[in-house]
């Protein structure tokens, strides 16, 4: 996904966000990334990401990537 540093949450048109993620008010950095990788469900109550990255190496690589990608 292209242009995801610095989007707010459940913004791109088409997706199919749950209501929990649309009304987050995050705004995806490295940070909010790191954390919400590591256990989606903790973040974000009602995600429908179920998928935990609780690996640091793997998350800082996937980070990095979405960090190289240019803005839509």
């Amino acid at each position: 996904m292209s242009g995801l540093i610095g989007r707010p949450a459940g913004t791109v048109e088409g997706a199919t966000y749950s209501n929990a993620m649309r009304s987050s008010g995050i705004t995806w950095d490295s940070q909010t990334l790191d954390t919400f990788l590591t256990a989606p469900g903790r973040m974000v109550g009602g995600t429908r990401m179920t998928v935990a990255i609780p690996n640091a190496t793997q998350r800082a690589a996937i980070i990095q990537y979405l960090e190289s990608q240019p803005a839509d």
